[in-house]
Formats: structure tokens, sequence, C-alpha cells
């Protein structure tokens, strides 16, 4: 009460405190101090251009970006002379060219952190809201149980009898039917095994008519999406690097190639893309477009996406994948914080005041606002 009394508006609202919302609250005023006391620097760096020639390309010059591999400098007078060094050699020398087969890896088997955190980011979906979805495409026995920490399919479930109840869909039934061919791989296992529910994942084949609003289709289409999957192949290529040596300093340059995309085929919501570098050769002497003295500044962290606070949550064990959501809806009912038109948050000033009320308890080895008092409860 003493509390509410001391910000206006507030005699009437519920001011509370709980061992799970305030430490989310907590994760919130702690990056918005971070960003509100950052103070920015600036740094120099080199970047070099080598235009070659590619004969797999109607033998065009292709320009190529090398990267320093200090990266980047704070003191600009050493980058200068470092710089100036660079120009006066003129040539670079190509010291390695190393040629490595890439993997990128389906994802694992989706629990409830895991579709929360991403439907929040990708179609800004709450995640109160994704879970109020998810448990009604559960109801209609679309989905599984979505309350989840399990990443891993036991090994007793018949992943290709699921996958097959798909084949006759419109938008991937086709995919279906090619993982039923052949393209069936057995997916990943997590680290993750709550041993009561197995990963969210399609229960019966539905087409978009069937669904109540579009956040329905696009949470369904997701799981579904999700699963296949992670019954697909990874996708595979190969990765080029090329090293040289200008002026006494090193750079880099990275090129990628795909070759089978796999599981991207389903996964729409993922890339994997690259630059096919020319080719190059050990001890080659190349003359350099471009070596140019660039400059930058650092930049604060952006304030929390609902999906980052799901993670801190998740690393530092606040609520459990059934709660979560809750806690961050109360923090939001309460109006200790509020979320901006691209869905990050923001405290406002009666979350900050509670926060450093709470700090004040520090000196004595208790700050009620930081996760670890959850811990020891």
């Amino acid at each position: 009460m003493r509390i509410q009394r001391k910000f206006d508006g507030f005699n009437a609202h519920v001011v509370s405190y709980g061992p799970c919302q305030f430490p989310t609250l907590g994760f919130i005023v702690e990056r918005w101090d971070t960003i509100e006391s950052f103070v920015p620097e600036n740094f120099w760096a080199i970047k070099v251009v080598i235009k070659k020639r590619d004969t797999s390309r109607n033998n065009q010059l292709v320009p190529v970006d090398f990267s320093w591999d200090r990266n980047r400098l704070f003191d600009k007078p050493t980058v200068e002379l470092l710089h100036e060094m660079c120009v006066e050699e003129g040539r670079a020398t190509v010291v390695n060219v190393t040629h490595s087969p890439a993997t990128k890896y389906k994802p694992l088997p989706l629990s409830t952190v895991d579709m929360t955190k991403f439907v929040s980011r990708r179609f800004r979906i709450s995640s109160h809201r994704c879970m109020s979805i998810a448990e009604a495409l559960y109801n209609r026995g679309l989905l599984s149980y979505p309350r989840t920490e399990t990443n891993k399919f036991p090994p007793t479930m018949d992943l290709p009898a699921l996958v097959a109840g798909h084949t006759g869909h419109s938008q991937w039934g086709q995919y279906a039917q090619h993982l039923g061919n052949g393209g069936f791989s057995a997916p990943r296992g997590g680290n993750r095994d709550d041993q009561a529910h197995p990963p969210i994942h399609p229960v019966k084949c539905a087409e978009r008519n069937e669904m109540q609003n579009n956040d329905e289709w696009r949470i369904y289409e997701f799981v579904v999406r999700h699963f296949l999957a992670c019954c697909s192949e990874d996708a595979r290529g190969a990765k080029t690097v090329v090293e040289i040596q200008l002026g006494g300093e090193g750079f880099h340059a990275n090129g990628l190639i795909v070759h089978e995309k796999n599981y991207l085929d389903i996964y729409t919501y993922d890339t994997w893309t690259g630059t096919q570098l020319p080719p190059f050769e050990a001890n080659e002497q190349c003359t350099p477009t471009s070596i140019d003295l660039t400059e930058g500044q650092t930049q604060p962290p952006p304030l929390l996406s609902e999906a980052d606070l799901i993670e801190k949550m998740d690393r530092h064990g606040i609520g459990t994948d059934a709660t979560m959501h809750e806690h961050i809806k109360t923090v939001q009912d309460r109006q200790y914080a509020q979320q901006d038109a691209q869905g990050a948050f923001r405290p406002t000033d009666l979350g900050v005041g509670l926060v450093k009320g709470l700090q004040v308890y520090a000196n004595q080895g208790i700050d009620l606002s930081k996760p670890d008092v959850r811990a020891m409860m």
C-alpha cells in the first residue's frame, strides 16, 4: 500500500511481488539500465577488396571482400599506421586456401520454450496468445500437448506414420511423400526430457480453411513444417576460406556453396546462403582494388524482445514451460513494463522504481529482483 501511494493513479491498482514475476521484470530493467548508461566508443578497421576473374561465371571480374583478422581497434593512430603499411605494400599474398564440407543442422524437436520464442520473434504473437492458440489446437486434436520441456522423440514413436498422415496436404503433401519415399532421416535428439510429454508435433493433418483465424494457421503450419524438417536430412554444402597477407597484416574471406538444401526445402523460416568465391591459389600475388580505412561506433544492446526474455527466464529457471508466458503477462498487466511496436520490452517508471527499491536490500545480501532469489526459495 505504501508503494501504491507513491505513484499517481495506482491507488486502485495491484502492486505485487512474486518470486518469478519480479526477476522477469528485473531482466527488463537490467537491459534498460545497460542501454541508458551505455557510452559509445569509436573504432577503426581496414577493409581490402580484390577483384578476381571467375571462369565459372563467364570469366567475370568478381569483387571479394577481405575482413581484417584483428577485426577492429579502438586506437585511430595505430590503425592509420597499419593502413599506411598495407597501402605501401601494394601487393597481397595468398597464404592459405582451405576447402571443407559445411553442414547446417536441422532443428531440434520442438519444446514449449522454443515454440513461444520462435512465434514471438517471427510472427510477433505474444507467448500468452501462442499458448492459448496451441492449447485450442490441442483440444481440437490437431497438435500434441503443447506444454512440454522435451526436445527429443522417444524411440517408440512411429514418426514415419505421422509423416504419412500429411502426404495429401495441399501445401506440404509432396514433401511428405518425398520423406516417405526414402527421404526420411531420424530426428536429432536434444538434452531435455520431462518424462511426461513428447515434443510438440502435429497429430492430424488440416488445411488452412479449417483454422479459425490467421494466427491459428501460422502456428499450426509452423509446428508441421518444424516436425517435417526434424524428419529430414541436414542441409549440406562446402565452405572456402582464403587468407592473405598485406603489409604484415592478415585478412580473410569466406565463401559458401549450398549443394543440398534438404530440410530447408520445407523449413521456409530458415535460410542458408553464401558467396561463391572465385578460385585462389596459395602463394598467388594479387593487387587489391581498394584498401580502405573504415570507421564505426559501438552500439548499445537492443531492448529485450519477448524471445530474449523467455530465453533468460529459461536459462535462470524462472517459471516453467507452462508458466513463463503467465509471468510475462503479469508484468504487463501490473503495468511494470510495456511492449513497443516492435515487440521489445520497455519498463515503466513504476517498474523501474520497484526494481530500484528492492535493490536497496542488496547490501543485506538479498536482491529480490535477481533470478537467484527464486533458486534460494
